[in-house]
């Protein structure tokens, strides 16, 4: 049974245990026949409802295998694995937190034995009993996976084991039951930035910028451009949130942790003032949103138990105060909810008219006895969910509990949390509950356990969860992709965890940063690629902003490409190369008879005469500049297919490969080239064509 508190029924008389959902299942008679008290282990393959297998097992402690193995339950239900962990003593019970939770649906499950290369700290006669369970733990195209070795009683109980997985995961594959995934977590930017390690909160701003709250202030992060601004002072930001309706940022800041604003132009690195909230100094919790059909946006600071609330307008201070609220206790959550302030203390949930022409409304009934034990326990509130205009979800400390507009329970099955939750976020209709070593996924209208991501020591930076921080070794910001939503929310750039980029300041603007390798170490990390074939390939990068005009085969579109303008600025000297060619450039047409010319781009000359015949040309950097001399007149011949020879300037060949890197024909440096274009017999430009005869007397070698 899975849940923190009140995970069943149980029978004052016999203690016959079931889950909620089944008590009404359960015979009348009691004491219950002993052969009808246990169900038979089983799955059932369609839904994937019910328990396969279980057992004692071992895992790694948490400061890995080294330190030795600690006893566990592992349980296989619903198509999920969990471990509990269990105390060392024979008699204990196991914990009702779940330690961590594998789903079988993920696309990178797989369960397989260990080597002794696998497992190097584990004792040799343990490893034959060892076996790893993996699933994804960031994207699918990242590295990072996800994997729990587990140490069996013998090494035929690991066979069970191991079998056993992956029978179930084959059925499941068979029957086709899809993974119901939500959300695929993704790395929202490079983790060697120094800004990211000490983030309280974030907000997105559009599609490419982040706002991050660290311990140095405010910062604007543009993830395509590398590019960051840092707004306002260097106070401490300990909460966002953004109010786009009035193109405001709410900013709790400072030691004092009072609520700043400011507008959203202030972003774009411009030098605008801000308006600090004098009266919400030691302010805990904010909340906005908009009242009478978006006309009017509120402000609402919670600081201990008082409530301010402000209207925001657009004069000049932003904002107006309203009325101010005094909660039953301290403030916990706060959020508007149908344009209604609802406030969550300690084992209780109240909604306030903002203003005041009615009272307020507890969401917990106190006649309603089967909710007495929220209070009675002292649960702390965690959130509330607005399933409908009539129904509300209120999460606590230790489960969730369905009421309708009056406080009243309005469903008799509760939301059961399989860890101790740390916080709650809400993106309709999926409600992610925050725990120690995952995040649990719920539909709020199925009250469906859909989906659990395996990272540890996550928490969320905005209401939504949409941005996390990862506390691991490295400290990473992630980004939750929402797989049911019809565009990313965030572009996400590619990372690296071998990043060499570093802050630089701007030198005409102190806000301004730029996240980047510096020229030092962009050099000295060309050289490394350069060496290596793997990643040379790297060093061009993939098109963007990239608009398919035409399709252009081989041999296609030569005749279009020969009219588009050559810009290619001729040299005043030739330089003769050691063990390579200069191109020469095409600067003008000579209308002379006899002569034929046709070029794109530095594509080169080639005769009618020789059309469909491609010469080999072998090159030789030393011949070359001695023959170079002899040809006094760059009218007694050109080169074929190879370039042209005039009185014009030469361009390197690097320029030559730069300025025609579209084209399918651009030539290359090498020892041996076969170098052809098609013939121009339409083109207006005549020159004479070079004889094979001439051309071998020419003696061009490698």
């Amino acid at each position: 049974m899975v849940g923190l508190i009140r995970q069943g029924c149980t029978c004052e008389v016999c203690n016959f245990s079931c889950h909620v959902t089944c008590a009404d299942k359960v015979p009348s008679v009691c004491p219950i026949p002993p052969e009808q008290t246990k169900g038979p282990l089983g799955i059932d393959p369609q839904k994937g409802i019910g328990t396969a297998y279980e057992g004692h097992v071992r895992v790694p402690k948490p400061a890995g295998v080294k330190k030795g193995w600690q006893r566990a339950i592992a349980v296989v239900c619903d198509f999920k694995l969990f471990i509990y962990d269990l105390a060392e003593t024979k008699a204990s019970q196991p914990s009702v937190v779940v330690s961590q939770v594998i789903d079988m649906r993920d696309e990178e499950f797989s369960v397989s034995s260990v080597m002794a290369s696998d497992v190097i700290h584990a004792s040799r006669k343990d490893i034959p009993c060892i076996f790893r369970v993996t699933a994804s733990q960031l994207s699918t195209s990242s590295s990072n996976k996800c994997s729990i070795l587990i140490l069996a009683d013998s090494d035929q109980e690991r066979n069970k084991w191991v079998g056993l997985l992956n029978e179930l995961h084959r059925i499941l594959k068979k029957n086709k039951l899809k993974e119901r995934f939500v959300y695929v977590p993704k790395e929202a930017y490079d983790s060697s930035l120094p800004l990211i390690k000490t983030t309280q909160s974030a907000a997105i701003i559009d599609h490419e910028r982040v706002a991050l709250g660290n311990e140095e202030g405010l910062y604007v992060i543009h993830v395509t451009k590398d590019e960051i601004i840092r707004v306002g002072d260097n106070k401490k930001v300990h909460h966002i949130d953004l109010i786009a309706s009035e193109q405001l940022l709410a900013v709790i800041s400072g030691r004092n942790r009072h609520v700043r604003l400011f507008p959203l132009s202030a972003l774009d690195g411009r030098d605008t003032d801000f308006f600090k909230l004098s009266e919400t100094k030691g302010c805990q919790v904010l909340a906005s949103g908009p009242v009478r059909h978006g006309a009017i946006t509120y402000l609402c600071v919670a600081m201990k138990r008082q409530v301010i609330c402000y209207e925001l307008n657009k004069s000049k201070a932003h904002h107006r105060k309203l009325r101010e609220i005094q909660v039953p206790g301290a403030v916990q959550w706060m959020a508007l909810l149908s344009e209604r302030l609802c406030v969550g203390y300690q084992a209780g949930f109240v909604r306030y008219s903002l203003h005041g022409e009615s009272a307020a409304v507890s969401l917990l009934h106190p006649e309603d006895h089967t909710l007495a034990f929220i209070s009675q326990q002292g649960l702390d509130a965690i959130c509330a969910v607005e399933i409908s205009g009539k129904e509300f979800l209120l999460c606590f400390s230790c489960l969730g509990v369905y009421v309708d507009c009056q406080g009243r329970r309005s469903r008799q099955q509760e939301l059961m949390w399989p860890a101790i939750p740390t916080a709650c976020c809400y993106n309709a209709p999926y409600l992610s509950v925050y725990s120690e070593n995952a995040v649990d996924v719920f539909d709020v209208n199925t009250m469906e356990w859909i989906q659990t991501i395996p990272l540890k020591k996550v928490r969320p930076l905005n209401t939504d969860g949409s941005l996390n921080l990862l506390g691991l070794e490295t400290i990473r910001l992630i980004y939750f992709k929402n797989k049911m939503a019809e565009g990313d929310e965030l572009v996400v750039p590619e990372t690296s965890d071998n990043s060499r980029k570093q802050m630089i300041r701007n030198i005409s603007n102190k806000r301004r940063f730029s996240f980047r390798v510096p020229e030092e170490e962009r050099i000295q990390q060309r050289r490394e690629m350069l060496r290596d074939p793997e990643m040379r390939n790297k060093l061009i990068s993939n098109p963007t902003n990239f608009n398919h005009v035409v399709h252009m085969g081989p041999g296609d579109g030569i005749q279009i490409l020969k009219d588009l303008p050559m810009n290619i600025r001729p040299q005043e000297s030739r330089t003769v190369f050691s063990g390579s060619v200069s191109i020469p450039s095409i600067t003008k047409s000579r209308g002379e008879p006899g002569r034929s010319m046709s070029a794109s781009s530095g594509l080169g000359i080639r005769t009618s005469s020789q059309n469909g015949t491609a010469l080999r040309r072998e090159f030789s950097g030393g011949s070359y500049g001695s023959r170079r001399q002899a040809m006094t007149s760059p009218s007694e011949g050109s080169l074929s297919s190879g370039g042209g020879i005039d009185g014009g300037s030469d361009a390197p060949i690097s320029q030559f490969d730069r300025e025609d890197s579209d084209s399918p024909r651009h030539s290359t440096a090498s020892n041996s080239s076969n170098l052809s274009s098609p013939p121009s017999p339409a083109s207006p430009h005549k020159t004479k064509s070079l004889s094979l005869e001439s051309t071998d007397r020419m003696g061009w070698e490698t």
